[in-house]
């Protein structure tokens, strides 16, 4: 009887032996994929948050934005800033041509096939939001709570803290993929850098539509072109490098 429970314990410790075996090296593999870029871009913060500066800077007065950019020199972090008072509340015509655009959106996507449901889908959901903040604007107006300045500064933290969980997430499913290492190490690194290149231009946009449009826009882009825009960028970027890898590459490790 001792003999038959001990060759039992040994066939059920052997696929335990073997799991743990795979799963130590992949675990540590995971931690170096995240480690690396995320010390890369603790480290290159400052120089990161001068060139978010001068991006901001420079376009501000080209553009002649009505907001504008600091660095506190404490924590090495920028604070947006309104340089002039004034109000970007929409006026009746902008919600009149609103409440239009609105109507001819959602008319025009039902004269669209099934083949197309999801862009259907997805502006008449645009459609739903931007009908919220003209309802809101028309009956109060003056309590709305949010300046240009709060927006970018929201945006832009969000953004920034975004970039942070990129490299555990890329290392995810990028780093189980049969790809070089250096190929592993290379590519968040350069996710992340898309990404330090994106974000101030799509602020700086999003500055330039309210303020030249007014904050009638604002909530459409705070919920769909915000942090939800920058995890579909993610997402279409990590598919794009998954096509890349050769097919018989492109197994999982240890498979």
């Amino acid at each position: 009887m001792n003999s038959v429970e001990s060759t039992w314990q040994e066939i059920h410790a052997r696929p335990r032996t073997s799991a743990w075996l795979w799963v130590w090296p992949k675990a540590l593999q995971w931690l170096v994929i995240s480690v690396l870029p995320m010390t890369l871009l603790s480290v290159l913060k400052p120089w990161l948050m001068d060139f978010w500066q001068w991006v901001f800077t420079t376009w501000s007065q080209v553009l002649a934005l009505s907001v504008n950019t600091r660095m506190n020199a404490d924590s090495h972090d920028i604070e947006w800033q309104a340089l002039a008072e004034g109000s970007f509340a929409p006026s009746s015509t902008s919600l009149f041509w609103s409440l239009s655009g609105i109507a001819i959106t959602w008319l025009a996507c039902g004269f669209f096939s099934d083949r197309f449901r999801p862009l259907r889908t997805s502006l008449r959901a645009l459609c739903l939001i931007h009908l919220s903040a003209c309802v809101y604007f028309f009956w109060t107006p003056a309590s709305f709570p949010y300046s240009i300045s709060k927006h970018l500064q929201a945006q832009m933290d969000m953004g920034y803290y975004f970039m942070w969980i990129i490299p555990p997430m890329l290392a995810l499913g990028w780093g189980l993929l049969k790809v070089p290492v250096y190929q592993k190490l290379i590519s968040p690194c350069l996710v992340l850098a898309y990404f330090a290149l994106m974000l101030p231009h799509k602020l700086l946009l999003q500055a330039l539509i309210l303020e030249h449009l007014s904050i009638l826009f604002m909530p459409m882009l705070f919920l769909c072109f915000g942090s939800l825009l920058d995890l579909w960028i993610f997402v279409a970027l990590y598919a794009w490098l998954a096509s890349r890898v050769p097919t018989k590459a492109a197994r999982l490790q240890g498979v």
